[in-house]
């Protein structure tokens, strides 16, 4: 994933789903461990509650 970090250091979405698509789940044995992680970031604790407040508009 290199080249995919911008000025923040973090993978624009855009970028993250490009690489995900064509990459995948390649690591079914901790893919437990990702989903945990991914479910407890800041980034997804953040989105999860602007979607509770603004609902599925």
């Amino acid at each position: 994933m290199t080249g995919f970090m911008g000025a923040t250091g973090r993978m624009p979405f855009s970028a993250f789903l490009a690489y995900f698509s064509a990459v995948g789940v390649t690591d079914l044995v901790h893919l437990n461990e990702k989903i945990k992680k991914h479910e407890n970031s800041k980034t997804h604790l953040h989105n999860s509650m602007e979607l509770a407040l603004l609902g599925d508009c």
